[in-house]
């Protein structure tokens, strides 16, 4: 018996939990929000902790389908969270970013992802410095919104086909500064590659690409830059992928920049059937086969674990 209750004790020890992959809910500020959790069997104490944002009219269990980031925490040992966006007048759920649309919602998302953390963490024992945040168009707008907000939470933010919303970036805390990796293609016909400071499109005045970089390049402090043009895996696929790194020998955060040329607002190396979900396979379905924008979003944010 002393034998068992050793084992047993050793065993607690080295996993905190079961392996878990299901919906669970979170009341905040009086609303009943809901979120995907996954859990792998190998993940130990004061493990990471990933949140991934699904884009406008998306859900928590696509983005989770498609971005097949559970194989990847499975592999790496990480939990990752999907929260849901909520429903908007239009009938679209999305993460409240401050576009003209939604000035009238009072749903405060980064409070929602805030408390999201740190119930999750406290519940499953997880680290406190080793908490990053990825997400899609809308998903990708929310990144960067928590990137100006909740630096003292997060450790570095990796958006793809997102944009930083004029609003939030007039308005960002850059005291405390954050690593961040943008993937975003050139001819992205939904979060312009050029961005739209006129509005024309009517979410809200948001920046170009290079801008947004530059903004979080500037406040990283950053005076370093290598750029490579990453290996044209698939020359058909009709377009290829250009690396822009900026660094600094004085201090270890970075920018990373993926510029797909010629691609389009998608995920690229989303793993997707079309029967599955027809919308989202649309947005996420990727135009470029060069990469796996998942495995590309791990390797940043393990260059800080």
């Amino acid at each position: 018996m002393r034998v068992l209750l050793i084992v047993l004790l050793f065993l607690s020890q080295q996993s905190f939990c079961g392996a878990f992959t299901g919906e669970k809910t979170l009341l905040h500020e009086g609303l009943q929000r809901t979120y995907w959790l996954h859990i792998p069997t190998n993940v130990m104490p004061n493990a990471p902790l990933l949140v991934v944002i699904h884009g406008y009219t998306s859900k928590a269990r696509y983005i989770m389908d498609y971005s097949n980031m559970n194989d990847i925490a499975d592999r790496e040992g990480f939990v990752v969270a999907y929260p849901q966006g909520t429903v908007d007048l239009q009938g679209n759920t999305f993460f409240n970013v401050g576009y003209d649309s939604h000035k009238y919602s009072k749903v405060d998302d980064v409070s929602f992802i805030r408390q999201l953390v740190q119930d999750l963490r406290k519940r499953y024992d997880l680290s406190s410095d080793k908490i990053f945040a990825t997400g899609m168009s809308n998903g990708g707008d929310m990144s960067y919104m928590l990137a100006c907000t909740s630096s003292d939470i997060f450790k570095a933010f990796a958006p793809v086909a997102g944009v930083l919303m004029k609003e939030i970036r007039d308005s960002c805390n850059t005291e405390a500064p954050v690593p961040l990796f943008e993937i975003h293609g050139t001819k992205d016909y939904i979060s312009l590659y050029e961005g739209d400071m006129d509005n024309s499109d009517g979410y809200g005045a948001y920046l170009d690409l290079i801008s947004s970089t530059q903004f979080f390049v500037k406040a990283n402090k950053l005076n370093k830059i290598s750029i490579n043009r990453l290996e044209d895996k698939d020359p058909n696929d009709g377009s290829s992928v250009t690396f822009e790194r900026y660094y600094s020998e004085d201090n270890n955060r970075q920018v990373w920049f993926y510029i797909i040329e010629g691609g389009g607002h998608h995920w690229p190396g989303a793993q997707i059937a079309w029967w599955q979900y027809p919308m989202d396979w649309i947005r996420a379905r990727s135009d470029n086969r060069d990469i796996n924008a998942s495995e590309e979003i791990w390797s940043f944010f393990s260059e800080y674990l």
